[in-house]
């Protein structure tokens, strides 16, 4: 078959509705179970005798479910599909990020009405092995505080055991992209002088709410860190209008 005679040339059909077309037939070979994590989707060419359309929208969709994690693309290897994880809802989310679609102001937001809740449920179901965990990152959080980047990784990686904590992987879903997406707002911590210093002083006052399983004093910490930072990062993101009531 050659693309005069494919799909997307033909009568009634335009290349977008060729195109949505293909990225949902693959979509659904891989939903349906069809094609599972590790297998290896057809050929270029199968997929064009396949589907009836060009080669240049099989690359086209491919690249879609390559953005949207579902599949991976090694050169000259062919195309495999992946398990689903984090990332396949990290992806289309730091894209929003990036054109300007998601704000801080926005993020901060959903943190104020998520964390407090979930350092509660923590504060419950948390054992000693996870305690010592969340104490390894805050003292890493001090050892590199002139290190913005690993004082970073163990700010993100406090925020996510914590959340990981609940045993809820639902909240871990809806948390870790906006845990994620933060980093890109790292360096308004280090324009204040002296911000990193109370950032990890407030995670030890929320370490040792977790420590006594005391749910009220951990949220209470929590809500208490995100207005602090609110107010670090500018009067703009200050005030009750800004915060819900809870």
């Amino acid at each position: 078959m050659n693309e005069e005679t494919s799909l997307d040339s033909k009568s009634g059909f335009t290349r977008t509705n060729v195109f949505d077309y293909t990225v949902k037939r693959l979509q659904k070979m891989i939903d349906d179970g069809n094609l599972r994590p590790g297998e290896k989707l057809p050929s270029e060419r199968e997929l064009v005798a396949q589907f009836s359309i060009s080669r240049s929208v099989v690359r086209e969709a491919l690249r879609v479910l390559e953005a949207q994690g579902l599949v991976a693309i090694q050169q000259g290897k062919g195309v495999y599909v992946q398990r689903p994880g984090l990332q396949t809802v990290l992806q289309p989310v730091q894209r929003l990020l990036k054109d300007g679609s998601i704000t801080l102001q926005n993020l901060m937001q959903a943190r104020y009405i998520l964390e407090p809740e979930i350092v509660k449920i923590a504060s419950k179901m948390i054992n000693e092995t996870q305690l010592l965990r969340l104490e390894q990152e805050y003292h890493e959080m001090i050892k590199y505080l002139d290190y913005p980047e690993k004082y970073l990784e163990a700010d993100k990686n406090f925020h996510s055991l914590l959340v990981s904590c609940t045993g809820n992987p639902v909240l871990v879903i809806m948390m870790c992209p906006i845990i994620t997406m933060f980093n890109g707002f790292i360096e308004l911590l280090y324009q204040v002088p002296g911000t990193p210093q109370k950032v990890f002083t407030a995670h030890d006052t929320i370490l040792k709410a977790l420590r006594d399983h005391d749910p009220e004093a951990a949220a209470a910490a929590m809500r208490s860190h995100l207005q602090e930072v609110v107010e670090w990062f500018g009067p703009t993101f200050a005030g009750e209008k800004f915060f819900p009531t809870l």
